[in-house]
């Protein structure tokens, strides 16, 4: 059966369409981070090349988290295991870090980009 140049057309049409999903899909918009703080008491948001040291009250005391340099880590945690400062930084939009045991969440966004982790997550 010989290819017909009709069937060249779709081929190339669903090439195409393939491709620009992938673009929409995994092409970054340029726009600049966030650094989202979330616990009991509320939300912050802060730009990613801030340069803060915050301290967030919890259920088990007081939660420390820096912001330097585009990305944000847990510095110091009243949690027994420290799983939360081992994590290390995160930086890129959708990465995040939790404390569970003192209710503290932190994860990168992208602004006008609600690229969050979601509340079953939570």
């Amino acid at each position: 059966m010989p290819i017909k140049p009709v069937d060249c057309g779709i081929a190339a049409a669903a090439l195409c369409a393939v491709i620009a999903a992938f673009v929409l899909a995994y092409a970054h918009s340029g726009e600049t981070s966030r650094i989202l703080l979330k616990c009991d008491g509320g939300e912050w948001v802060f730009p990613a090349d801030a340069a803060e040291t915050v301290n967030v009250s919890g259920p088990l005391g007081n939660t420390v988290v820096e912001i330097r340099g585009g990305s944000a880590f847990f510095a110091s945690s009243p949690c027994l295991n420290q799983t939360c400062v081992a994590a290390g930084p995160v930086r890129l939009p959708g990465q995040w870090a939790a404390c569970l045991p003192n209710r503290v969440m932190l994860s990168v966004g992208e602004n006008g980009n609600r690229n969050e982790v979601d509340a079953a997550a939570w």
